[in-house]
């Protein structure tokens, strides 16, 4: 892997460390930065099946969460899996009722409402739950695409039998170029152009019209060559609406994916745990609610090919990667819990072994393969000096010095988006003040205060800022994760108006400044106006070259109350 915080484990390895196949044992939220570098762009299909919150307790952990706190941890978990993700790569969530809508309106907010592709429905059970007050049978897939009309190309269509193929492509006029089906020649005329109205004559002389609000499907001269080079059927008789003829030959054969799979066609947590009980008789180590190797099945088949990369960063019994590697799929598997080497580990080796349970009848599995087992070495962070502190008496801070970071180095280490912010937080801890508008302010939490160039000074000055984008180093003494409000400095005047840091992710100078370049990459803040602190600017010397600082409110409201000049050096 090449990278210092995953040790590779040659105990739980069927191969050397460079091998396509991890599995990673350690928090999620740990591994995915560590994978970015090598990995971002690279995953063809991200399928999770995280912890529901549904208060209930299992074998290898408990799933009983406040809200709060587990929508916390998803948005963080989503926001690192989204630049793994290829173009047309696609991102699978198992979810149940309780929590479906409010982690639908996070994803939303994450990969685009546009790139929302479906909520499959998955019957999870075929028994009747006669104990509660609905019998609940089924579970949802939420599917995201990175980009969803790439996605809409690149995914595969179902496979169909050759009987099916038989009732939909025939060959009524013995056609050399073999079986085809018709499809309507007329299309609706919402955004029909005048050429596409027109009268088509039939060979046999019959005139054909277009019906009311529709229009044909191509002009009329192209039509008249589809006619005369046989591909529009008018029926056996000659006088039938015209319609085009589409030939198996070209054809894309396959069925379009729908949003409601049965337990008869992708399996049920009962067979699931059916099958696990085959690798492991003796039942200590099966999971409780294992997914089925049918249902990843069918996610892989619709949303990657051979050798292309799929992850899982809730790795579970590792049913994801035992129907990848079946199913000659690239993994990377990440789990914290111990099933990682009392079940994954165990089950791969089986399967390496060539298991006979699950899909392996359907995907003529013979066994082979191989993977590699890495640890996450949890590096403790230094400890980092308070940037300044003010006390009530007005002392001057002393100057700290910082060295300035890559920009490319900064955002290989903080690839993530920070958590998303919000002016009135859930959970206000510390010092709680009031804006002068009334809005609530969170006094302990840290603020970026940095300097507004001159030709960017004037949307500041009138409070439309919807972006600010820093210069190509960013000291690393400001931990992204960490911001929350900003304050820009303006030249000669000083900090008065307070925002909030919603996002920070990679972005160009030309969001700024649209003459710029869009390959000068820049780190980008979304920011949001909130209140005006000051009546007037406030002076705040900036003895640094490349201005950025953080700090608190409170802090900005100590020294500026005192009528010192804060001074904050690097």
């Amino acid at each position: 892997m090449g990278n210092d915080s995953l040790t590779y484990v040659s105990q739980y390895s069927t191969a050397g460390e460079d091998c396509k196949n991890l599995l990673i044992r350690g928090n999620n939220k740990d591994v995915l930065p560590e994978l970015a570098y090598r990995f971002n762009n690279q995953i063809k299909c991200i399928y999770i099946d995280p912890p529901y919150n549904n208060g209930d307790s299992y074998h290898y952990y408990e799933d009983n969460a406040s809200q709060y706190s587990w929508l916390k941890d998803m948005r963080d978990v989503l926001r690192l899996l989204k630049p793994l993700l290829t173009k047309d790569g696609s991102i699978w969530i198992s979810i149940d009722d309780k929590e479906m809508a409010y982690l639908k309106v996070e994803a939303d907010k994450i990969f685009g409402r546009e790139n929302f592709a479906a909520t499959i429905i998955w019957q999870q059970r075929k028994t009747r739950e006669n104990r509660a007050i609905f019998s609940y049978n089924h579970e949802y897939i939420l599917v995201y695409a990175k980009n969803i009309n790439a996605f809409k190309k690149s995914r595969n269509l179902l496979p169909v039998d050759e009987d099916f193929i038989k009732s939909k492509y025939k060959n009524p006029d013995n056609d050399p170029r073999g079986p085809w089906q018709s499809v309507s020649a007329n299309v609706q005329a919402g955004h029909a152009v005048p050429s596409q109205f027109y009268t088509i004559i039939a060979p046999n002389g019959t005139r054909h019209n277009p019906p009311k609000g529709r229009c044909w499907v191509y002009n009329e001269e192209r039509m008249r060559r589809e006619i005369a080079e046989n591909n529009i059927w008018f029926g056996t008789n000659g006088n039938n609406t015209p319609r085009i003829k589409k030939f198996l030959s070209s054809a894309k054969v396959g069925l379009t994916p729908e949003t409601l799979w049965t337990g008869d066609m992708v399996g049920t947590t009962d067979s699931a745990k059916k099958h696990l009980l085959t690798l492991f008789p003796d039942g200590e180590k099966v999971f409780d609610t294992p997914k089925p190797e049918e249902l990843i099945k069918q996610i892989l088949y619709i949303a990657t090919n051979e050798g292309d990369y799929v992850l899982d960063a809730y790795l579970g019994s590792g049913t994801t990667v035992a129907a990848a590697h079946k199913m000659n799929r690239h993994y990377i598997g990440i789990e914290l819990g111990n099933q990682m080497t009392d079940l994954v580990v165990n089950r791969l080796n089986r399967v390496i072994d060539g298991e006979t349970g699950g899909i392996s009848p359907d995907v003529n599995w013979q066994g082979g393969g191989e993977f590699a087992f890495f640890t996450y070495n949890k590096v403790e962070e230094e400890h980092v000096t308070p940037r300044f502190s003010i006390s009530g008496t007005g002392d001057m801070p002393s100057p700290i010095h910082y060295k300035q970071l890559n920009l490319f180095d900064v955002l290989r280490q903080y690839p993530n988006h920070i958590v998303e912010n919000s002016a009135i937080s859930d959970n206000v801890s510390g010092n709680i003040q009031s804006s002068p508008n009334g809005i609530t302010l969170d006094m302990a939490k840290n603020c970026l205060i940095s300097l507004v160039k001159a030709d960017n000074m004037e949307q500041y000055l009138d409070q439309s800022a919807k972006i600010y984008y820093t210069g190509k180093k960013f000291p690393t003494s400001v931990a992204l994760n960490k911001l929350y409000y900003f304050m820009p400095y303006v030249k000669s005047k000083g900090i008065r108006d307070l925002y909030l840091i919603k996002i920070a992710r990679v972005g160009s100078r030309k969001e700024g400044q649209p003459d710029n370049d869009p390959n000068d990459l820049r780190l980008v803040f979304e920011i949001e106006f909130i209140d005006q602190i000051f009546d007037d600017y406030r002076i705040v010397h900036l003895d640094i070259w490349h201005v950025f600082k953080d700090t608190t409110l409170s802090n900005i409201l100590l020294a500026t109350n005192s009528d010192k000049i804060m001074k904050i050096a690097i």
